[in-house]
């Protein structure tokens, strides 16, 4: 196991610049005990002070604690082959650790300890048992309560069983011979290899604490791999510990096209969108007091008792209409003519009247199951009432009240009689890129969403604010999986009382949150306005992979186009490494381009650059640019991981925080050594806070 970690690790600088609130900050690892056992030779102490320097926290040395231990019995004048004796000398002793010194009762005793004498002793006072009993409260002393890196042997299993994290180092019996002549100068490895062997089997079977991996330990062989390896490998498992887990690699899945579908249609505002919110658990359709509000046919996944299917929300259903009412009404039969299921929602305080017999006579016809929903029955008084629905010949009516989820779930358990099984296993959307299509109103969102998908899925019409709410879609596009959704448009003002306007606008914002990549849709032929900068703001705060699509491109002349570079300049001055695509969303034009774009932000948005790779890197950076100074204190950068994707974050340990113009040169060294075209980089520095008065600070 080679050794070249200064590109890995640097000291903290531990200069005290007074009261500089930022110095404030918590550490992320005080108070972190990381634990590393092995046999001997297993490169323990070479990689345990790495990781407490890359860590930030204290390195435990317990052979310092031992040899202080064998200082007391010479200062004693004991036979140190008498093991109680020794085990009262070293019990009454007052042994500690504090900044990298080690103290017996009270004196510095850290170089007296590395005399001969001490040295020539310590193996055979520390292999005493009733000595290693008497020195496990000074190892647990030294972690309390900042934290600290021990190593040694039985540290995991006796000393610390509650460590945050154990490692267990492990390497082959010729390497660790290597390893050791390597340390002594010496080129007899057979013979060290032998000694090797005898001390694991001596530690193995001692009959206090004998050598094993504790059961919750992570295992390292270090046989192949660089003290640099090593130190990434342990330093990551760290982080993920104390930080929380890497973002789980993600695979697309299509078992949402096979899950049976259950669409619920009737009249304007006779509660299906209440309905559809009831079922899902939460407000996903927007809900108000007028008819017409919902107007895109839409799709949510739903569960009833551990099975899943999807729910279908429809417009209302209109005899006789015409302009955007009658496509409103076109998405209502598209989505009873895909159905396996369809739960026909009356007002059950009205009856039936003319448009409902006339929908019931449709829905007889099409030979589709179908539940008659009686709604806004709130109570035993109202269910007389539904007597009158057996006019419409679908059997009888179930009372419910969509509103306060009264007879839902008898719904709901009528309807699972009815629908297929999955032809699969549960869908994970979370697999699937998820595409928002977000822009001020009228420019042309829908009309892309419509492109990409193929059919006219989301209502388009001249009037802005067509679409209400955020119509998702998972379609495939040339055999991969994608989920397309279409969002409201964001209004300069709302008047007030626009409660549905209101609403709109919050699915868009939870649209983008929710997505994983955004196409950005402007009118390319209009100067932007105030609606494309807050939408921008949205994006940048967001923190997703963004496509500028820029449409209408055919009604754009050679001035507007220098017009245009201005403004996006200024626009998205945030965002300079977002793709720009021009398009007519209207004819087609320059949809095609979209997809390879998508494809190429999508495979960057998962990309993970490896730690050894990541540390070279900054090492250069701040090699050929350091970081400022601030105050006395030379600011440096300990140590970098990149902890998650989706977006790519990088966790920067650091002794000070980072200012931003800084941060902003690191983000320029990354992209230009890696492919990260349309995806915003986080760059996370973790400053040390300062120990208090008295306390121990990390080893300089």
């Amino acid at each position: 196991m080679s050794s070249d970690p200064d590109h890995v690790t640097e000291p903290y600088d531990d200069v005290d610049d007074g009261d500089d609130p930022l110095d404030a900050e918590v550490h992320p690892f005080d108070g972190f005990v990381l634990a590393i056992d092995g046999p001997a030779g297993s490169g323990k102490s070479t990689v345990a002070r790495a990781v407490a320097d890359a860590l930030g926290i204290e390195h435990v040395d317990t052979g310092a604690l031992y040899r202080a231990a064998a200082l007391a019995c010479l200062r004693a004048g004991v036979d140190l082959a008498d093991e109680a004796v020794c085990g009262e000398v070293a019990a009454a002793a007052s042994i500690r650790r504090i900044d990298d010194r080690t103290l017996l009762d009270g004196d510095d005793v850290e170089d007296e300890i590395r005399q001969d004498q001490v040295t020539a002793a310590v193996s055979q006072v520390a292999a005493h048992p009733a000595v290693r009993r008497a020195l496990v409260p000074a190892q647990r002393r030294a972690v309390e309560p900042d934290g600290g890196v021990v190593e040694g042997r039985d540290i995991g299993t006796v000393v610390l069983p509650d460590a945050d994290l154990k490692i267990f180092l492990t390497a082959s019996v010729s390497t660790r011979a290597r390893r050791r002549g390597e340390q002594l100068g010496r080129d007899d490895l057979d013979v060290l290899a032998r000694d090797i062997v005898d001390r694991d089997a001596a530690d193995s079977t001692r009959e206090l604490a004998p050598l094993v991996m504790a059961a919750d330990a992570t295992e390292i062989d270090t046989t192949d791999l660089t003290v640099d390896d090593v130190i990434a490998a342990i330093v990551d498992a760290a982080i993920e510990v104390r930080l929380g887990p890497e973002l789980p690699e993600l695979d697309p899945v299509t078992a949402r096209r096979s899950l049976p579908r259950l669409a619920i249609v009737g009249r304007p505002n006779v509660g299906k969108s209440t309905l559809v919110n009831r079922i899902i658990g939460h407000r996903v359709a927007i809900v108000e007091e007028k008819p017409g509000v919902t107007r895109d046919r839409t799709e949510h996944l739903a569960e009833w008792l551990g099975r899943d299917f999807l729910v279908i929300d429809t417009g209302g259903w209109e005899h006789g209409a015409r302009g955007m009412a009658a496509r409103i009404v076109e998405q209502a039969e598209a989505a009873i003519a895909d159905a396996d299921v369809v739960l026909f929602v009356v007002d059950g305080t009205l009856g039936a009247l003319e448009d409902d017999e006339r929908y019931a006579r449709t829905l007889r016809k099409s030979g589709i199951p179908t539940i008659l929903v009686a709604n806004k029955i709130d109570g035993d008084r109202q269910e007389a009432l539904v007597h009158d629905l057996y006019t419409l010949g679908l059997g009888a009516a179930m009372p419910v009240s969509a509103l306060h989820g009264r007879g839902v779930g008898d719904v709901l358990a009528a309807a699972m009689e009815s629908l297929p099984p999955p032809a699969g296993p549960a869908p994970d959307d979370g697999g699937v890129p998820r595409v928002a299509i977000v822009g001020k109103p009228n420019v042309g969102k829908s009309s892309l969403f419509n492109q990409l998908l193929g059919e006219e899925r989301s209502i388009v019409d001249p009037v802005a604010h067509t679409t209400r709410d955020a119509v998702d879609t998972m379609v495939e596009i040339d055999g991969r999986p994608w989920t397309f959704v279409d969002t409201a448009g964001m209004r300069r003002r709302y008047r007030h009382g626009e409660d549905t306007e209101l609403y709109s606008v919050d699915r868009t914002r939870w649209a983008i949150e929710a997505a994983d990549l955004v196409l950005f849709v402007i009118d390319a032929s209009e100067p932007l306005g105030e609606q494309d900068q807050r939408l921008a703001a949205l994006l940048r705060d967001a923190g997703r992979g963004i496509v500028l699509v820029c449409n209408k491109w055919d009604l754009v002349d050679e001035d507007r186009r220098l017009d245009l570079d201005r403004e996006l300049d200024r626009l998205l001055s945030f965002a300079a490494w977002a793709p720009r695509v021009n398009i007519s969303a209207h004819s087609g034009r320059g949809i095609r381009r979209l997809l390879p774009q998508l494809l190429t932000i999508w495979d960057n948005y998962g990309r993970r650059v490896p730690t050894r790779e990541l540390n070279q890197l900054l090492a250069d950076a701040t090699a050929q640019h350091a970081p400022p100074r601030r105050g006395q204190k030379q600011l440096r950068i300990r140590y970098a991981t990149q902890p998650e994707v989706r977006p790519p974050r990088f966790v920067l340990f650091s002794n000070g925080s980072l200012p931003d113009g800084y941060l902003r040169y690191l983000e320029r060294i990354l992209r230009e050594h890696y492919d990260f075209t349309g995806v915003p980089l986080l760059l996370d520095d973790r400053p040390r806070a300062p120990r208090g008065p008295g306390s121990r600070r990390p080893r300089r």
